[in-house]
Protein backbone atom coordinates (compact mmCIF):
# COMPACT_ATOMS: atom_id res chain seq x y z
CA UNK A 1 0.00 0.00 0.00
CA UNK A 2 1.10 3.53 -0.80
CA UNK A 3 -0.32 6.81 0.37
CA UNK A 4 0.12 10.56 0.32
CA UNK A 5 -1.71 13.81 0.89
CA UNK A 6 -2.77 15.76 -2.17
CA UNK A 7 -5.37 18.07 -3.64
CA UNK A 8 -8.28 16.37 -5.36
CA UNK A 9 -8.08 18.52 -8.46
CA UNK A 10 -11.26 17.37 -10.18
CA UNK A 11 -13.34 20.34 -11.33
CA UNK A 12 -16.63 18.84 -10.14
CA UNK A 13 -15.48 18.96 -6.49
CA UNK A 14 -14.21 22.56 -6.59
CA UNK A 15 -16.02 25.19 -4.53
CA UNK A 16 -15.19 28.71 -3.34
CA UNK A 17 -12.87 27.34 -0.62
CA UNK A 18 -10.88 25.33 -3.15
CA UNK A 19 -10.29 21.66 -3.87
CA UNK A 20 -10.60 18.97 -1.17
CA UNK A 21 -7.37 17.92 0.54
CA UNK A 22 -7.44 14.14 0.64
CA UNK A 23 -5.38 11.16 1.70
CA UNK A 24 -4.72 9.25 -1.49
CA UNK A 25 -4.17 5.51 -0.99
CA UNK A 26 -3.28 2.93 -3.64
CA UNK A 27 -3.00 -0.84 -3.40
CA UNK A 28 -3.05 -3.56 -6.07
CA UNK A 29 -3.84 -0.96 -8.74
CA UNK A 30 -6.87 0.22 -6.77
CA UNK A 31 -7.19 3.64 -5.21
CA UNK A 32 -9.01 5.20 -2.31
CA UNK A 33 -9.60 8.87 -1.48
CA UNK A 34 -10.13 9.75 2.18
CA UNK A 35 -11.42 13.22 2.96
CA UNK A 36 -9.59 15.34 5.53
CA UNK A 37 -12.35 17.93 5.75
CA UNK A 38 -9.95 20.66 4.60
CA UNK A 39 -9.78 22.47 1.26
CA UNK A 40 -7.27 24.68 -0.50
CA UNK A 41 -6.93 26.69 -3.66
CA UNK A 42 -4.01 25.64 -5.87
CA UNK A 43 -2.19 28.88 -5.05
CA UNK A 44 -2.38 28.02 -1.33
CA UNK A 45 -1.04 24.47 -1.67
CA UNK A 46 2.55 23.17 -1.95
CA UNK A 47 2.29 20.03 -4.11
CA UNK A 48 5.91 19.01 -3.62
CA UNK A 49 5.80 18.92 0.21
CA UNK A 50 2.07 18.25 0.53
CA UNK A 51 1.70 21.20 2.88
CA UNK A 52 -0.28 24.45 2.83
CA UNK A 53 1.40 27.69 1.85
CA UNK A 54 1.34 30.47 4.42
CA UNK A 55 -1.26 32.21 2.28
CA UNK A 56 -3.83 29.56 3.22
CA UNK A 57 -6.56 31.19 5.35
CA UNK A 58 -6.43 28.36 7.91
CA UNK A 59 -2.69 27.78 7.67
CA UNK A 60 -1.85 26.99 11.32
CA UNK A 61 -4.71 24.57 12.00
CA UNK A 62 -4.22 22.79 8.67
CA UNK A 63 -0.47 22.53 9.20
CA UNK A 64 -0.95 21.04 12.68
CA UNK A 65 -3.52 18.60 11.36
CA UNK A 66 -1.30 17.40 8.53
CA UNK A 67 1.77 17.02 10.73
CA UNK A 68 -0.20 14.73 13.05
CA UNK A 69 -1.90 12.79 10.26
CA UNK A 70 1.34 12.23 8.37
CA UNK A 71 2.67 10.39 11.41
CA UNK A 72 -0.43 8.19 11.44
CA UNK A 73 -0.16 7.61 7.68
CA UNK A 74 3.46 6.50 8.01
CA UNK A 75 2.40 4.04 10.70
CA UNK A 76 -0.40 2.67 8.48
CA UNK A 77 1.92 2.19 5.51
CA UNK A 78 4.54 0.53 7.70
CA UNK A 79 1.94 -1.83 9.19
CA UNK A 80 0.79 -2.67 5.66
CA UNK A 81 4.29 -4.01 4.91
CA UNK A 82 4.19 -6.46 7.78
CA UNK A 83 0.57 -7.56 7.97
CA UNK A 84 -2.91 -7.39 6.43
CA UNK A 85 -4.11 -3.87 5.72
CA UNK A 86 -7.07 -3.04 3.52
CA UNK A 87 -8.64 0.29 2.60
CA UNK A 88 -11.40 -0.09 5.18
CA UNK A 89 -8.97 -0.63 8.07
CA UNK A 90 -6.64 2.10 6.83
CA UNK A 91 -9.53 4.59 6.64
CA UNK A 92 -10.68 3.62 10.13
CA UNK A 93 -7.22 4.31 11.56
CA UNK A 94 -6.68 7.51 9.59
CA UNK A 95 -10.03 9.02 10.56
CA UNK A 96 -9.83 8.16 14.23
CA UNK A 97 -11.10 10.86 16.52
CA UNK A 98 -8.37 13.05 17.99
CA UNK A 99 -9.37 11.83 21.44
CA UNK A 100 -7.26 8.75 20.71
CA UNK A 101 -4.14 10.92 20.80
CA UNK A 102 -2.15 10.47 24.02
CA UNK A 103 -1.16 14.13 24.34
CA UNK A 104 -4.68 15.47 23.83
CA UNK A 105 -6.21 13.07 26.33
CA UNK A 106 -3.39 13.53 28.82
CA UNK A 107 -3.55 17.31 28.76
CA UNK A 108 -7.22 17.15 29.77
CA UNK A 109 -6.34 15.46 33.03
CA UNK A 110 -5.99 17.69 36.06
CA UNK A 111 -2.60 17.01 37.51
CA UNK A 112 0.49 18.76 38.77
CA UNK A 113 2.45 21.24 36.70
CA UNK A 114 4.84 18.40 35.83
CA UNK A 115 2.01 16.71 33.89
CA UNK A 116 2.02 19.48 31.31
CA UNK A 117 5.80 19.71 31.19
CA UNK A 118 6.25 15.98 30.57
CA UNK A 119 3.42 15.81 28.02
CA UNK A 120 4.72 18.81 26.07
CA UNK A 121 8.20 17.31 26.06
CA UNK A 122 6.99 13.95 24.75
CA UNK A 123 4.71 15.56 22.17
CA UNK A 124 7.61 17.67 20.93
CA UNK A 125 9.43 14.55 19.72
CA UNK A 126 6.41 12.35 18.98
CA UNK A 127 3.66 14.80 17.99
CA UNK A 128 0.14 13.47 17.68
CA UNK A 129 1.01 9.88 18.57
CA UNK A 130 -2.07 7.77 19.28
CA UNK A 131 -2.09 5.31 22.16
CA UNK A 132 -1.47 2.32 19.92
CA UNK A 133 1.50 4.03 18.29
CA UNK A 134 3.35 4.44 21.60
CA UNK A 135 5.31 1.26 22.26
CA UNK A 136 8.18 0.30 24.55
CA UNK A 137 10.50 1.05 21.64
CA UNK A 138 9.08 4.57 21.36
CA UNK A 139 9.49 5.06 25.12
CA UNK A 140 13.11 3.90 24.95
CA UNK A 141 13.75 6.19 21.98
CA UNK A 142 12.30 9.10 23.97
CA UNK A 143 14.62 8.33 26.90
CA UNK A 144 17.62 8.28 24.55
CA UNK A 145 16.58 11.59 23.00
CA UNK A 146 16.34 13.26 26.42
CA UNK A 147 19.65 11.86 27.61
CA UNK A 148 21.34 13.24 24.50
CA UNK A 149 19.66 16.65 24.61
CA UNK A 150 21.63 19.18 26.73
CA UNK A 151 19.78 21.43 29.17
CA UNK A 152 21.10 25.01 29.23
CA UNK A 153 24.36 23.74 27.79
CA UNK A 154 24.79 20.99 30.38
CA UNK A 155 24.30 17.27 30.06
CA UNK A 156 20.85 16.24 31.25
CA UNK A 157 20.72 14.21 34.45
CA UNK A 158 19.28 10.69 34.17
CA UNK A 159 17.34 11.46 37.35
CA UNK A 160 15.48 14.22 35.52
CA UNK A 161 14.61 11.80 32.73
CA UNK A 162 13.36 9.32 35.33
CA UNK A 163 11.07 12.04 36.69
CA UNK A 164 9.61 12.61 33.20
CA UNK A 165 9.07 8.88 32.71
CA UNK A 166 7.43 8.54 36.12
CA UNK A 167 5.02 11.31 35.20
CA UNK A 168 4.18 9.83 31.79
CA UNK A 169 3.65 6.43 33.43
CA UNK A 170 1.26 8.02 35.93
CA UNK A 171 -0.67 9.85 33.19
CA UNK A 172 -1.09 6.67 31.14
CA UNK A 173 -2.36 4.82 34.22
CA UNK A 174 -4.71 7.67 35.06
CA UNK A 175 -6.20 7.39 31.57
CA UNK A 176 -6.80 3.70 32.34
CA UNK A 177 -5.15 2.44 29.18
CA UNK A 178 -3.67 -1.09 29.15
CA UNK A 179 -0.06 -2.11 28.44
CA UNK A 180 1.64 1.03 29.74
CA UNK A 181 4.64 1.54 27.40
CA UNK A 182 6.38 3.92 29.81
CA UNK A 183 6.34 1.46 32.70
CA UNK A 184 9.77 0.05 33.51
CA UNK A 185 11.57 2.12 30.86
CA UNK A 186 14.12 4.10 32.85
CA UNK A 187 17.79 5.08 32.57
CA UNK A 188 20.16 4.17 35.38
CA UNK A 189 19.84 6.74 38.19
CA UNK A 190 22.84 8.64 39.50
CA UNK A 191 23.48 9.73 43.05
CA UNK A 192 22.83 13.42 43.51
CA UNK A 193 23.92 15.90 46.11
CA UNK A 194 21.69 15.89 49.18
CA UNK A 195 19.00 18.59 49.32
CA UNK A 196 19.00 18.51 53.13
CA UNK A 197 19.77 21.82 54.82
CA UNK A 198 22.11 22.17 57.81
CA UNK A 199 20.87 23.10 61.27
CA UNK A 200 22.40 26.53 60.78
CA UNK A 201 20.52 26.92 57.48
CA UNK A 202 17.21 26.00 59.10
CA UNK A 203 17.73 28.46 61.95
CA UNK A 204 18.49 31.24 59.44
CA UNK A 205 15.37 30.42 57.45
CA UNK A 206 13.21 30.28 60.59
CA UNK A 207 14.54 33.68 61.71
CA UNK A 208 14.52 35.39 58.31
CA UNK A 209 13.72 39.11 58.17
CA UNK A 210 11.96 39.17 54.81
CA UNK A 211 8.85 41.37 54.62
CA UNK A 212 5.59 39.87 53.36
CA UNK A 213 4.42 41.30 50.03
CA UNK A 214 0.64 41.49 50.05
CA UNK A 215 0.41 42.00 46.29
CA UNK A 216 2.65 39.06 45.47
CA UNK A 217 1.08 35.70 44.63
CA UNK A 218 1.28 33.55 47.74
CA UNK A 219 2.83 36.40 49.73
CA UNK A 220 6.27 36.24 48.14
CA UNK A 221 9.47 35.05 49.80
CA UNK A 222 8.27 35.59 53.38
CA UNK A 223 5.35 33.23 52.98
CA UNK A 224 7.41 30.71 51.04
CA UNK A 225 9.87 30.44 53.91
CA UNK A 226 6.97 30.10 56.36
CA UNK A 227 5.57 27.23 54.29
CA UNK A 228 9.07 25.78 54.07
CA UNK A 229 9.45 25.64 57.86
CA UNK A 230 5.87 24.47 58.35
CA UNK A 231 6.54 21.43 56.14
CA UNK A 232 9.54 20.63 58.33
CA UNK A 233 7.78 21.20 61.64
CA UNK A 234 4.76 19.09 60.64
CA UNK A 235 6.95 16.06 60.04
CA UNK A 236 8.73 16.58 56.73
CA UNK A 237 5.53 16.65 54.69
CA UNK A 238 5.52 17.73 51.04
CA UNK A 239 4.50 21.26 50.13
CA UNK A 240 2.29 19.58 47.51
CA UNK A 241 0.41 17.91 50.38
CA UNK A 242 0.38 21.00 52.56
CA UNK A 243 -1.48 23.14 49.99
CA UNK A 244 -4.35 20.63 49.94
CA UNK A 245 -4.89 20.64 53.71
CA UNK A 246 -7.81 22.35 55.44
CA UNK A 247 -8.51 23.32 59.04
CA UNK A 248 -10.65 20.19 59.17
CA UNK A 249 -7.42 18.17 58.87
CA UNK A 250 -6.52 19.30 62.40
CA UNK A 251 -7.87 16.72 64.82
CA UNK A 252 -7.11 16.88 68.56
CA UNK A 253 -3.90 18.82 68.04
CA UNK A 254 -2.67 16.60 65.20
CA UNK A 255 -2.48 17.13 61.44
CA UNK A 256 -4.19 14.17 59.77
CA UNK A 257 -4.50 13.32 56.07
CA UNK A 258 -4.01 10.53 53.55
CA UNK A 259 -0.89 10.89 51.44
CA UNK A 260 -1.68 9.52 47.97
CA UNK A 261 1.53 10.23 46.08
CA UNK A 262 2.84 7.34 43.96
CA UNK A 263 -0.47 5.51 43.99
CA UNK A 264 -0.26 4.78 47.73
CA UNK A 265 -2.79 5.77 50.38
CA UNK A 266 -0.79 6.28 53.57
CA UNK A 267 -2.43 7.83 56.60
CA UNK A 268 -0.37 10.53 58.32
CA UNK A 269 -1.12 11.72 61.85
CA UNK A 270 1.54 14.03 63.31
CA UNK A 271 1.44 16.20 66.40
CA UNK A 272 1.34 19.97 65.86
CA UNK A 273 4.16 21.33 68.01
CA UNK A 274 4.36 25.02 69.05
CA UNK A 275 6.79 25.87 66.21
CA UNK A 276 4.19 24.74 63.65
CA UNK A 277 1.25 26.29 65.51
CA UNK A 278 2.96 29.68 65.53
CA UNK A 279 3.06 29.63 61.72
CA UNK A 280 -0.47 28.24 61.37
CA UNK A 281 -1.76 31.12 63.49
CA UNK A 282 -0.53 33.55 60.81
CA UNK A 283 -2.94 32.12 58.21
CA UNK A 284 -6.41 32.12 59.70
CA UNK A 285 -8.38 33.92 57.00
CA UNK A 286 -9.93 30.84 55.41
CA UNK A 287 -10.47 27.12 55.76
CA UNK A 288 -7.13 26.54 54.03
CA UNK A 289 -4.09 25.88 56.20
CA UNK A 290 -2.03 28.13 53.91
CA UNK A 291 -3.33 30.63 51.31
CA UNK A 292 -2.05 28.94 48.16
CA UNK A 293 -4.46 26.25 46.93
CA UNK A 294 -4.84 26.76 43.14
CA UNK A 295 -2.08 29.41 43.12
CA UNK A 296 0.44 26.70 43.97
CA UNK A 297 1.12 25.71 40.36
CA UNK A 298 2.31 29.18 39.46
CA UNK A 299 3.82 30.06 42.82
CA UNK A 300 6.50 27.33 42.95
CA UNK A 301 8.00 27.98 39.48
CA UNK A 302 8.08 31.71 40.23
CA UNK A 303 9.63 31.14 43.64
CA UNK A 304 12.27 28.76 42.25
CA UNK A 305 13.75 31.73 40.40
CA UNK A 306 14.34 33.37 43.80
CA UNK A 307 16.21 30.43 45.37
CA UNK A 308 19.60 31.84 44.46
CA UNK A 309 18.77 35.24 45.91
CA UNK A 310 17.40 33.66 49.11
CA UNK A 311 20.55 31.58 49.48
CA UNK A 312 22.73 34.68 49.12
CA UNK A 313 20.55 36.90 51.34
CA UNK A 314 20.48 34.42 54.22
CA UNK A 315 23.97 33.03 53.53
CA UNK A 316 22.68 29.46 53.26
CA UNK A 317 24.88 26.50 52.38
CA UNK A 318 22.59 25.42 49.54
CA UNK A 319 19.43 26.36 47.66
CA UNK A 320 16.15 26.11 49.61
CA UNK A 321 14.26 23.78 47.26
CA UNK A 322 10.62 23.06 48.11
CA UNK A 323 11.59 19.40 48.75
CA UNK A 324 14.36 20.39 51.18
CA UNK A 325 12.20 20.34 54.36
CA UNK A 326 11.37 16.69 53.74
CA UNK A 327 14.98 15.75 52.96
CA UNK A 328 16.16 17.68 56.02
CA UNK A 329 13.67 16.02 58.34
CA UNK A 330 14.66 12.54 57.15
CA UNK A 331 18.39 13.30 57.23
CA UNK A 332 18.20 14.70 60.77
CA UNK A 333 16.33 11.58 61.87
CA UNK A 334 19.04 9.36 60.40
CA UNK A 335 21.80 11.37 62.09
CA UNK A 336 19.92 11.21 65.39
CA UNK A 337 19.75 7.39 64.99
CA UNK A 338 15.95 7.40 65.19
CA UNK A 339 14.32 4.11 64.21
CA UNK A 340 13.66 4.16 60.48
CA UNK A 341 10.19 2.69 60.97
CA UNK A 342 9.18 5.68 63.08
CA UNK A 343 10.45 8.07 60.41
CA UNK A 344 8.53 6.18 57.74
CA UNK A 345 5.29 6.64 59.68
CA UNK A 346 5.97 10.35 60.28
CA UNK A 347 6.76 11.30 56.67
CA UNK A 348 4.07 9.06 55.17
CA UNK A 349 6.15 6.57 53.21
CA UNK A 350 4.43 3.32 52.30
CA UNK A 351 5.71 0.20 54.04
CA UNK A 352 5.71 -2.56 51.47
CA UNK A 353 7.97 -5.01 53.24
CA UNK A 354 6.89 -8.44 54.48
CA UNK A 355 8.08 -7.55 57.97
CA UNK A 356 5.81 -4.51 58.16
CA UNK A 357 2.77 -6.80 57.98
CA UNK A 358 3.67 -8.40 61.31
CA UNK A 359 4.67 -5.26 63.22
CA UNK A 360 2.26 -3.01 65.08
CA UNK A 361 2.24 0.75 64.64
CA UNK A 362 4.40 2.69 67.08
CA UNK A 363 2.20 4.40 69.70
CA UNK A 364 1.75 8.15 69.33
CA UNK A 365 3.84 9.05 72.36
CA UNK A 366 6.86 7.24 70.87
CA UNK A 367 6.39 8.87 67.46
CA UNK A 368 5.77 12.29 68.99
CA UNK A 369 8.94 12.10 71.07
CA UNK A 370 11.00 11.30 67.97
CA UNK A 371 9.21 14.02 65.99
CA UNK A 372 9.96 16.64 68.64
CA UNK A 373 13.59 15.63 68.79
CA UNK A 374 13.99 16.00 65.04
CA UNK A 375 12.49 19.49 64.79
CA UNK A 376 14.30 20.96 67.79
CA UNK A 377 17.09 22.88 66.10
CA UNK A 378 19.23 23.24 69.19
CA UNK A 379 22.48 21.90 67.81
CA UNK A 380 21.69 18.19 67.98
CA UNK A 381 21.61 16.14 64.80
CA UNK A 382 23.14 17.48 61.66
Amino acid sequence: MRGKFRLDGRKNVLNKEGFPIVIYLTKDRKEKLISTGYRALKKDWDNVNALPNKSHPDYINLLNYLEKKKIVLRKVLDDAKHGPMNFHLAEKILTKNSSDIFYEEGIKEKGSRTYGIALNSFNKYFPGYTFDMITKSVAKEYVDILLNTPVRGNKRSPNGVISYMNTLTAIWNKLEKPNNPFSGVRPMPVKTRSKAMTDEDMVKIANNDYVEHKNSTGGGVKNYLNYFMLCFYLGGIDLGDLVKLRRSNIVDGRIEFNRTKGGTNVFVSNKIFPQAQEILDIYTGSDLLIPLDLKYEGFIPNMSRRFGAIKNDLKLSRLPYSKAPRYTFITRAQNLLIDERIVVSLVGHSQNTIHSVYKDEFPYHIRDAAHEKIINLDGSGI
